[in-house]
């Protein structure tokens, strides 16, 4: 969340909209003045991350302006404290209009309800409330002492890694410090408690996490245990490697991804005239699952640690604990709770993570982004487990293909049309549906050809896909030049068999059937082939 500290006094409309863009979400609320609706916003940003609410802008994005009047101040304050909730009032000017900003904190160390008693959250840009059992967890992990918050039995300034703390300090806008000034630039960064009178800060468990270098000293289970198992299970699987990682926690991130790209495969592929390498697993996938699994852990219970297990077709990552707060598998992707705000806030911080709770839409797109099957989360009581699946609607070089268009927004639908088009010469309604039962084939194509990834050919029931020109630039015609070499090498055979049928053409591709006869057809329609006899009994022979 931006501070208003972060916000200029005065700036033009396009840098305002450049800094807080023009969508609202669970940090931004946009109002035309100050209205009765500050009674949701309020509380409910209290409740979730904290937030800005900007006033003097309407629904339509014109900035209409909201002077930061005695009135104005009076009224946000009486509508905060009805809510029971302290907050932080500023003025800007944007293009010669001001505008009024009020931030709201987040609060954890109790609960805010509205004046009428509902406990809201902000999701996307909504004040939603919690019920039934999604409310009594949430108030139940609000009255829990989180782990993070402990203090660590002993405190030995040399046993902190100063360098990272340095690298934390200068993200948020501080200068480094030596070792002897480490206790006050803990506190700085929230993971230290100040000093009470004459006594030291209080260090912290999240202090430990994030910076010490060992933090298993300060808390038992403090580390990552990685093991490789062969098979694919069901049981244990015979064990081909076991490695115990620790050390603070942007350094154990590293060690992990390092750890499973050693015992992952890489494969290589030629797309067009390039040799491209490609990771089994997306390695933003795998960060994404190893940073969540250290910084929601429940650092409250002794002994027990993040485990990471490779197995031939799968990544499981474990954390102990259960989901934090009302957090359920089915809600994860719209509502977000963090356990562990203060190591959240220094990752963040440290650009180690995103936006709070983007991290399991990241992992769900880029793992559609190369056809592989979506991340299955489970959780329970004892602990939390993602699983990655490297079983992939496509071979590897379709993956690296589809990586060219990593900036477009595209379904699985539609990217698996893509692909069938660029190995197939085209993909038809009927085509598509053959690979994805129960899928609205008509609706995927023309989202598709509306987006320009695809051209229509033909009408009716004859109308096929072939890949857009637009596409064909992008990739550098890498499409093109895999089909042309498969249709030199059938010209090829035709030359040296004299004809060649669909069934032949398939056992010497090793393509499917639709493929084949597409790419024969095509020979015919350029003129490089002729084809004799109907359907099945059909052969290919030399032109002329």
């Amino acid at each position: 969340m931006k501070t208003l500290g972060d916000i200029p006094g005065e700036m033009t409309a396009d840098e305002f909209w450049g800094l807080f863009g023009r969508r609202e979400h669970a940090g931004l609320d946009f109002k035309r003045g100050v209205s009765k609706g500050l009674l949701d916003a309020i509380p409910a940003m209290a409740m979730t991350n904290g937030g800005l609410i900007v006033h003097g802008v309407e629904d339509d994005r014109s900035i209409v302006g909201c002077p930061l009047s005695q009135n104005t101040q009076d009224r946000i304050h009486r509508f905060a404290a009805e809510c029971d909730v302290e907050v932080q009032i500023r003025a800007v000017i944007v293009d010669g209009v001001e505008l009024t900003i009020t931030s709201v904190t987040e609060v954890r160390e109790r609960i805010v309800t509205t004046p009428d008693g509902r406990l809201l959250r902000r999701v996307g840009d909504d004040s939603l409330p919690l019920r039934g059992d999604a409310l009594r967890r949430f108030v139940m992990a609000r009255s829990e002492y989180p782990g993070e918050d402990e203090a660590v039995g002993h405190f030995d300034a040399g046993g902190f890694d100063l360098g990272l703390v340095n690298k934390a300090l200068k993200a948020d806008g501080r200068r480094p410090i030596k070792r002897s000034s480490l206790p006050r630039a803990l506190v700085d960064l929230r993971v230290a408690r100040p000093a009470d009178g004459e006594s030291d800060p209080q260090v912290l468990r999240a202090a430990a996490v994030l910076f010490a270098a060992n933090p298993a000293e300060h808390i038992s289970g403090a580390r990552v245990q990685f093991v490789r198992r062969a098979g694919v299970g069901p049981g244990p699987g015979p064990t081909s490697a076991r490695a115990e990682i620790k050390g603070p926690l942007p350094i154990v991130v590293e060690e992990c991804l390092h750890m499973i790209a050693d015992h992952t495969r890489q494969f290589e592929a030629v797309v067009g005239v390039r040799r491209e390498t490609i990771q089994e697993y997306p390695r933003e996938v795998l960060r994404e699952a190893v940073v969540n699994a250290l910084a929601h852990r429940d650092y409250g219970l002794a002994g027990a640690t993040v485990d990471i297990t490779v197995w031939d077709d799968r990544v499981e990552v474990t954390s102990p604990g259960p989901l934090p707060g009302h957090i359920t598998v089915d809600n994860m992707r719209t509502e977000h709770y963090s356990r562990n705000p203060r190591i959240m806030s220094v990752l963040k911080k440290m650009r180690l993570v995103e936006e709070y709770g983007d991290g399991v839409d990241l992992m769900i797109r880029e793992m559609e982004s190369r056809l592989l099957k979506p991340p299955a989360f489970d959780a329970n009581q004892d602990s939390v487990t993602v699983t990655l699946h490297n079983r992939a609607l496509v071979g590897v070089e379709d993956q690296i293909w589809l990586q060219l268009f990593a900036d477009h927004t595209m379904t699985v639908e539609e990217r698996l049309a893509l692909v069938t088009a660029r190995a197939e010469g085209s993909v038809t309604p009927r085509r598509l549906r053959e690979l994805m039962i129960g899928v609205d084939a008509g609706a995927v194509l023309a989202g598709a050809a509306a987006k320009g990834l695809l051209t229509r050919v033909g009408v009716r029931g004859g109308a096929r896909y072939v890949l857009s020109d637009e596409v064909v630039l992008r990739t550098g015609g890498a499409g093109i030049q895999a089909r042309s070499r498969q249709q030199q090498t059938l010209l090829d055979e035709i030359g040296r068999r004299g004809s060649i049928s669909t069934v032949e053409g398939v056992k010497l591709l090793d393509k499917p059937m639709t493929v084949v006869r597409n790419l024969l057809n095509d020979l015919v329609r350029s003129g490089h082939a002729r084809a004799e006899g109907q359907t099945r009994a059909r052969r290919y022979y030399p032109a002329g």
